[in-house]
Parts: structure tokens; sequence; C-alpha cells
């Protein structure tokens, strides 16, 4: 089995430690601290000289075309153009990885991969130039036997599903257009056919807890956690401020430290381009463009490095999609949650 961030991995499906991590970062008297602050800056400034060199991972956006509509994504506001990547600049972007030892990939961004009638070639190709962890998120609806056995022959890695409800009825509310029934079929369908062929493919459930299904989290844990490799349930939030969270209210007193996003993933959209991060869905802030750059020209590119002091020096004003963003007090955010 391959080496794994044990802590992370803790955090990702443990519910009770994620909240107990959110507790921790809305509290001002932890947070800007003193002690705090100094045991954390020398984290960060320790993650950075690891992580600074190349991307941790990088996030391959083949569609930003949806066939959901999720009450917590902003999906339905976004202005981008809707599109496919095309196989050669996927090509490109794989072949790029591997020549620079970056072995992590999700095949994934603002959109569901499955859409993209290239994506099983997709997956085969970055496999085949020996990336060693390819990954991608789906909402499983299209996700049938002939596509399920496909994907597992692709050699893929890890699959995370986002199923966010235990009835039909709650299932509705959260995924507008989808069908809970149909949907709950193919993912018990993949779960059985992954074992029937021994694959070695890990598979992965995502809960997004909300008022909505919250009260269905307990069965929905104990239903599932005997099936597939991990059970997420996680916590809103709030997109850069586009959508409501109440789950965390960011409050202005709060220190707040430089955003590990910056330093750890490269977002590359359908079309090229490189958004800022995996929360800049609309592209606002662009870094470089693949098409005519190398990975390692925008990871080590001047508009980068701009905001990243902009963020060491925490002058977050500089970068408007990030003043009011909550991702720096998710439970996901911390330094200290990755090795």
């Amino acid at each position: 089995m391959r080496k794994r961030d044990l802590m992370f991995d803790l955090i990702i499906y443990n519910r009770a430690l994620k909240r107990f991590i959110s507790f921790i970062l809305s509290r001002e008297f932890i947070v800007n601290s003193k002690i705090y602050q100094a045991k954390y800056q020398k984290e960060i400034k320790k993650k950075i000289e690891k992580f600074a060199k190349k991307p941790h991972r990088v996030m391959i956006e083949n569609t930003n075309a949806c066939n959901a509509n999720c009450s917590f994504c902003p999906h339905g506001k976004m202005q981008r153009k809707v599109g496919f990547m095309s196989l050669d600049l996927y090509k490109k972007i794989i072949d790029q990885c591997a020549r620079n030892s970056i072995d992590y990939v999700t095949v994934y961004g603002f959109g569901e991969p499955l859409m993209d009638k290239d994506f099983i070639e997709r997956i085969q190709y970055a496999k085949q130039a020996g990336l060693k962890r390819v990954t991608t998120n789906t909402n499983a609806s299209l996700l049938n036997s002939d596509k399920a056995r496909e994907l597992l022959e692709s050699g893929i890695d890890e699959v995370y599903i986002s199923f966010d409800a235990a009835s039909e009825e709650t299932y509705k509310k959260i995924r507008c257009n989808l069908d809970f029934n149909s949907t709950k079929k193919n993912i018990l369908n993949f779960v059985r056919l992954r074992n029937d062929k021994n694959s070695t493919t890990k598979i992965y459930l995502s809960f997004v807890e909300s008022d909505d299904n919250k009260h269905e989290v307990k069965r929905y844990i104990q239903e599932w956690k005997g099936l597939v490799d991990g059970v997420s349930v996680s916590l809103i939030h709030n997109w850069t401020g586009d959508i409501e969270s109440k789950e965390f209210i960011y409050k202005k007193s709060l220190l707040r430290d430089p955003c590990r996003l910056l330093w750890m993933d490269m977002v590359i959209n359908w079309d090229g381009k490189v958004p800022l991060c995996c929360n800049d869905y609309e592209a606002k802030v662009e870094l470089g463009d693949i098409n005519s750059q190398t990975i390692m020209e925008v990871w080590g590119g001047q508009r980068l490095e701009l905001i990243r002091q902009n963020h060491l020096k925490k002058e977050f004003g500089h970068i408007p999609i990030c003043v009011n963003c909550q991702y720096n007090f998710h439970y996901k955010s911390p330094w200290w949650v990755s090795k």
C-alpha cells in the first residue's frame, strides 16, 4: 500500500477531529496567541522550504461542464466558458509532470470529469507515463457498469465519490437534478467490481455536511464504512465569499496565516490557464498559461511569487479573492496537517 500522510488521512476521515480543528482555528485566544504564532511560523517556514521547488500536486481540469446543481457549490454562478481540455494539451501536462517527478495528479476541476469522452484515455496516459498517484472526484451519476469497468482497468489509484445523503428525500435537496437510487446503485456496483477484480483502486466517499443532511451523518457512516476505503464528512467553506457558510463565520480579528495551497497545488484549467488555486473557480487571478509556458515556469514565476510574498507579509488585501476566503480557517488548511 502506498505510503500516505497519516495525519492528513486521520483528519480527513475523522469527523470529530475535523470539528475540533475548526473550533481551534476560530478561537482568537488560540490563533492570535504569541505561543501559537511563534510555533506555527516555524512550521510554515519548514514546509515552504520543502514544497516551494515544485507542486506537490497538479490538479488538471479535464472539463468544467457539470450535470449536477448542488446547494453548496457556486457552479451555477460561473461565468467562465465551458469546455474540454484537448488531448494534446493534457499529454503535454502529464509529460511535464513525469519529467519533473511530480507524481501526484488529480484529473478533476470545477465540473464532472465523467462527462468527458476522453476521460479514460487521460487516466491511462497518466499511468503509462509512470505517475504514482492518479486520482479523480466524481458524483458517480454517470458511473454505469461499462464506465466503472473501464475506470478500474485504467489503473487509476483513487476515486473520490461525492454522495451527500443517506436518503432520497435529502439527496434531492442537495443534488437537485441527480437521481439518488441510480447513483447509489452505481457506487455499489463500482465497489463490487473493484472487489471482484481484486483491483488496487481505492474508493472514498465524500459527504459535505449542511443543515439539509446533518441529521443523516451517523446513518451514512454506518452504512458505508465497511464497504469503501474511507468516508469523509466535510465542512462547508465559502468559496472565497461567493456562497454563505454557516459553519464558520470569519472574524476579522483573527490573525491569518499564508495559505498553504500557494505552495502545495497547481490548478490547470481546461483551456490551459492557471488560476490562483482550486477555490478560484472563475479564474479571476491568472498565474500563467500552460499553452505557452511550462509548469515549472509558472510555479517559479513572478506572479505567483508576488502573491506568496503578500501572504507571507499578511497583506491579503492585495488579492481580492483572498480577502473573504474561509479556507485559511478550514480544517484542511493548517500547515501542520500535511507531512
